[in-house]
């Protein structure tokens, strides 16, 4: 025993010394993954929903980007989780008809695969990478909910048991966005900051029609949601790297 601890200790030094002849560059380019945590500022866009108001969520995940070469080019990806959506400024003061079932918030919570192309800005060899990134985000949507009146209770706090929407199920969005995404990241050894622009592409509201008319996509919410347009998002994100 004693002798495998000597040989242990040993080994530990030896990779010790070596991990201390490292360079910063050399340390950098080896650290091509880590974690992010950060803070979306969030709402939706498009016809369909009024009077957005933009909504703070966070977001946390890990990301990942090939080895820095010669050349200023990188491929960057990963996975986060996100809580997203939108207020509205839709108050029952405002919108008397509606009572008390006026839509103040949709929350969305999403698991996003960004795929991103780096351009760096300066040379390989230094102490940090700084890239600017473009490219787009596949987001699923895992869970959505509306809350409703000056006080944002959940929509099934409103319904009863007949309501589809009783037993927490999904608002009627397709389940997948795509975001065209721009940015900018600046990586240290140990740490780094990310601030990203996500602007959703396709269209989430998942027309339907019935005997000719289009069925409301919140029809126990106000105002009205029967015009069938656009709904998306866009996203504002600051991140942390680790």
């Amino acid at each position: 025993m004693k002798r495998k601890a000597i040989i242990l200790v040993s080994f530990l030094s030896c990779a010790f010394v070596n991990a201390q002849t490292w360079t910063d560059a050399e340390m950098l380019e080896r650290q091509n993954y880590g974690l992010k945590l950060g803070l979306n500022f969030t709402s939706m866009w498009g016809g369909e929903l009024q009077n957005p108001w933009p909504y703070f969520g966070p977001t946390a995940g890990f990301f990942w980007h090939t080895k820095e070469t010669k050349k200023p080019f990188m491929f960057q990806t990963g996975f986060e989780g996100s809580l997203r959506g939108s207020n509205f400024a839709n108050k029952s003061t405002d919108f008397p008809g509606g009572g008390n079932t006026n839509y103040r918030r949709i929350g969305l919570i999403t698991a996003d695969v960004p795929i991103l192309l780096n351009y760096r800005l300066g040379p390989k060899k230094e102490n940090r990478t700084r890239v600017i990134q473009a490219g787009a985000m596949v987001s699923a949507t895992m869970r959505s909910t509306v809350y409703l009146g000056e006080d944002k209770l959940p929509a099934q706090h409103f319904l009863d048991s007949t309501s589809h929407l009783y037993q927490w199920d999904n608002l009627p969005l397709k389940p997948i966005e795509f975001l065209a995404v721009i940015g900018y990241q600046d990586r240290g050894i140990s740490a780094g900051w990310q601030v990203q622009l996500q602007v959703g592409i396709n269209n989430l509201n998942d027309v339907k029609i019935k005997n000719g008319n289009i069925i409301p996509f919140m029809p126990y919410a106000y105002p009205a949601t029967n015009t069938g347009k656009r709904i998306s998002t866009w996203n504002l994100k600051f991140s942390a790297l680790f």
